[in-house]
């Protein structure tokens, strides 16, 4: 039995949200710890303490995830919706 569109985007929702929040919060951290040496040299710049000795403080954590969570479940919930579309036989929106 085939689902509604309202409940297809339901569950691509749902299923976005799982997958963003299960990759997004590790790769943040990876992200984050990768950028330690770039704010070790802009704290002489910018007077404040972005990294010590274990890492980015939790400000630059926080900021990292929420660019990358957000961006992530764009990216799932996107292509989700175009491969629900695609088995359905419908074109997907795309930009050219």
């Amino acid at each position: 039995m085939a689902l509604s569109s309202r409940a297809a985007a339901s569950v691509d929702f749902a299923l976005a949200v799982t997958l963003c929040l299960i990759t997004g919060l590790p790769l943040g951290w990876i992200v984050a710890m990768f950028l330690a040496p770039l704010l070790w040299h802009l704290e002489p710049i910018l007077h404040m303490e972005l990294a010590g000795h274990s890492g980015p403080s939790n400000g630059i954590f926080y900021l990292v995830w929420a660019i990358v969570v957000p961006t992530l479940f764009g990216l799932f919930f996107w292509k989700l919706r175009a491969r629900r579309h695609a088995s359905r036989g419908i074109e997907s929106p795309t930009v050219h």
